[in-house]
Parts: C-alpha cells; sequence; structure tokens
C-alpha cells in the first residue's frame, strides 16, 4: 500500500508534526510520498533526507530560533536567510531527487497568486519560501520569480500524496484555534484573523486525508519555549488516532 504523508505550516507548532513521525514509525508506518507547507515543508524535509524524529526533535531543541531570520526591511520586516543557511549546513544542496522519500512542498507565486507545488530542482531555497510569510518574512526568488509561504492558499496540501497514488494519506494538522486569546492585543487580532483564513484552506482539502491528526495547544505558536510540549502532543495524539486503523496498514 502506497502510504501518503501531509504536514500542515503552524510555525514553532509544527513541531507536532515531528512526534507524528515518531508515532508512525513505532507502528512501523513509512510514507511513500510526504507534502508540507510551512512548518510542514521544513520538518518534511528534514525526515526525506534521511533524518529520523528523534534527530529532527534534538535539531529544533538546540537551535538558536532568533539565527534563523535577519533584518531585512525589503519586502518583509526579516529574510529567512539563517533558515537557508541551516539547512544547507544540514543536508546541503541538494535537489529533490536526492531526498530518500519524495517530497512535494506548496509555495504561492506572488506575480500569479497561485498555489505551486514544487517537488523538482533545488529543493532548500523551495522550503525556505514556503514558511515566508508576508510581510513578517521576505518573498524568496527562485528563478524570474518570488514566492511566499504556501500555507497563504494551501496550508494543508493533501491533495499531492493523492496525485502520487497513495491510497492512505495520513494528515498532520497543527492549526487549530485556542479559545484563549487577547483581544486588546493588535498581534493576537492579527493571528486569529490569519488562522480564520488557514482553516478555510485546509477545510477544503480534507477529503484527501484519510486519517487526520489535529492537535489542541493551549501555548503560541510563537512559544519557543514549548517544544518538546508540541512534539509529546503530537506523539500522543497520532498514537490514539491511528489506534482504529492499526489492522488495515
Amino acid at each position: 500500500m502506497k502510504i501518503g504523508v501531509t504536514l500542515s505550516g503552524g510555525f514553532v507548532k509544527g513541531v507536532a508534526h515531528i512526534g507524528f513521525l515518531k508515532a508512525l514509525e513505532e507502528k512501523g508506518i513509512v510514507p511513500s510520498v510526504v507534502s508540507g507547507a510551512s512548518a510542514g515543508a521544513v520538518v518534511g524535509l528534514l525526515y526525506c533526507a534521511g533524518f529520523s524524529p528523534e534527530e529532527i526533535l534534538e535539531i529544533a531543541k538546540t537551535t538558536k530560533w532568533r539565527e534563523l531570520a535577519k533584518p531585512c526591511l525589503r519586502g518583509g520586516f526579516f529574510k529567512l536567510s539563517g533558515l537557508e543557511a541551516k539547512l544547507k549546513e544540514l543536508i546541503g544542496d541538494i535537489t529533490f531527487n536526492e531526498l530518500k522519500i519524495p517530497l512535494t512542498v506548496t509555495v504561492i507565486n506572488l506575480k500569479t497568486l497561485k498555489v505551486e507545488f514544487i517537488n523538482y530542482g533545488k529543493v532548500i531555497k523551495p522550503t525556505v519560501a514556503s514558511c515566508s510569510v508576508p510581510p513578517l518574512f521576505a518573498p524568496v526568488k527562485i528563478g524570474k520569480n518570488f514566492y511566499a509561504d504556501g500555507g497563504i492558499r494551501n496550508c494543508l496540501p493533501a491533495e499531492a500524496p493523492k496525485a502520487y497514488g497513495c491510497s492512505l494519506n495520513i494528515c498532520s494538522n497543527a492549526n487549530t484555534p485556542s479559545k484563549k486569546f487577547n483581544p486588546n492585543s493588535i498581534l493576537d487580532v492579527s493571528l486569529r484573523a490569519s488562522l480564520a483564513g488557514i482553516l478555510e484552506n485546509q477545510e477544503s482539502r480534507h477529503r484527501y486525508c484519510d486519517i487526520m491528526v489535529s492537535y489542541k495547544f493551549n501555548y503560541s505558536q510563537f512559544d519557543f519555549s514549548k517544544v518538546e510540549e508540541f512534539f509529546y502532543e503530537g506523539y500522543r495524539k497520532t498514537l490514539k488516532a491511528i489506534e482504529g486503523f492499526e489492522k488495515w496498514l
């Protein structure tokens, strides 16, 4: 059976995807293909390049997050040049074809405003572009075009594994609304409004998910001190979610 895995965006909450992959491995589930947006693209890239969930978690725990973004003020407040350098340090400037598991990442072409599914050529720039949510992060130039966060229009690219012919697609969703927010905080209100759009574009992809694992967090997506909590939430919820499906896997 061809099994696909889809990893949503979610910024630091995307660490839950690492726990998700750990749980799948413990049950002997190895994906045939992986698709991801934003944080899911980064986790997916490292996993498809051959890093174990434990190794990816260690990278998340030891990375100095503030070093991933540098002040820019051209197209965004920051640019993710540090993330690009970190990924090159970890896996080299490889192509999609050199990955151990096929990977597809989503980006937005800022000229056409259309979603593009990228699974060819060099892998790092499209992955960084998939994380470059405007106006926080500047877009990434690839060829003659500029690209931004794929999650703007497709934060759960579940159709990609189905296009590969996967009969089972297991989706990890780190974008769930918290009941807690501060209506007097400009940041909280902005993030809440942004999440509403993300949920809308994700819901249209639910029909491509055979198993959906969603997480409930009481922490902000910018809470870098809760990496391990995000990981274990992904791990626990995934083990529970696949219990009833084990006989089919």
